[in-house]
């Protein structure tokens, strides 16, 4: 074993045979030249199907292949576009492991709505909502109690559910899954009246919302407007004749002098408003609140309208 060792490290040789090697002339192409280059496709092709099979494998223990959820999912978006909604929903890759365990989906949802009867004079079936989707939404909410450590998941909260009552069943041990009183003391102690809910908004709802109003700008930008004829100025007044008298007139200098200082106030004017306006806006953009503080006498879609929802920061 020590003289192949060093037989490797002085000569370079791996000890292996090489699998490919160059055959010329024709005739020295052999019978055992043969069976080595098909014993090399052989183990080729053994090596993807291996790794077809491990890749199958694994899709089925992460359950990519699910198109009942994938369906679930797109129904969920576009719920959330509505215009009763209105909200800017962002999901996670279905491989991840929070967007699998994401329980929030639509209700009885994703039917069209107008679809054909199969008799004469009967109505059809499916009718939903103005926006052709009916149900609810069902989300799945994570309650953080920071002052006790706990988290707490509710996996199917109607949208229409007012948050003072949820958060009431947590702290009165209300809710079906069992008593969670204990867990929350010191915020049972305090009631649900001296409590605030606040909803987390990671730092990528900024840029969500900047690129939203980008592109509103951008489609008013887009709209064609009629173009219509300025309408005529009026004509200038007759010149008085008391006024036009040489002795009325202003000298020459002092009319230059008012008309460049009034044309200096307003460009200052106008340089300070495009600077307010600017200051805004800059602050609008920089601006990122953590944590936003919901209504608990509102429901959850009242909170949630015309917010961005990330499944993921």
């Amino acid at each position: 074993a020590a003289c192949v060792q060093v037989h490797k490290q002085k000569s370079g040789c791996t000890g292996k045979r090489p699998r490919t090697e160059r055959v010329a002339p024709l005739n020295a192409f052999t019978d055992g030249v043969l069976l080595r280059d098909f014993g090399l496709l052989e183990e080729v092709d053994a090596a993807v199907d291996r790794a077809d099979r491990d890749l199958r494998i694994r899709d089925e223990e992460m359950k990519l292949y699910q198109p009942r959820r994938h369906k679930q999912r797109i129904q969920l978006a576009r719920a959330c576009a509505t215009p009763e909604r209105q909200m800017r929903l962002i999901l996670a890759p279905f491989a991840m492991s929070i967007a699998r365990e994401n329980s929030s989906r639509v209700v009885d949802g994703g039917r069209r709505k107008g679809g054909k009867g199969k008799g004469k004079g009967k109505k059809g079936q499916g009718q939903g909502s103005s926006n052709g989707y009916s149900g609810y939404i069902s989300w799945r909410v994570d309650w953080h109690f920071a002052a006790c450590g706990q988290v707490l998941t509710e996996r199917a909260m109607p949208e229409h559910e007012v948050i003072g009552c949820v958060l009431g069943k947590f702290l009165n041990n209300s809710l079906p899954r069992g008593p969670t009183r204990h867990l929350l003391v010191p915020y049972a102690e305090l009631g649900v009246e001296r409590l605030e809910v606040f909803l987390h908004q990671p730092p990528r709802t900024k840029e969500n919302k900047i690129q939203a109003k980008e592109s509103s700008e951008s489609e008013e930008e887009s709209e064609e407007l009629p173009v219509r004829p300025a309408p005529l100025p009026p004509p200038p007044p007759p010149p008085d004749p008391l006024l036009s008298a040489p002795w009325r007139r202003p000298p020459p200098d002092q009319e230059e002098s008012e008309s460049e200082e009034e044309e200096s106030e307003k460009e200052e004017e106008a340089e300070a408003a495009g600077a307010e306006e600017k200051g805004s806006e800059a602050d609008l953009c920089s601006e990122y609140i953590p944590y936003v503080r919901l209504d608990k006498s509102r429901t959850l879609r009242e909170n949630l309208m015309d917010r961005a929802i990330i499944e993921y920061p």
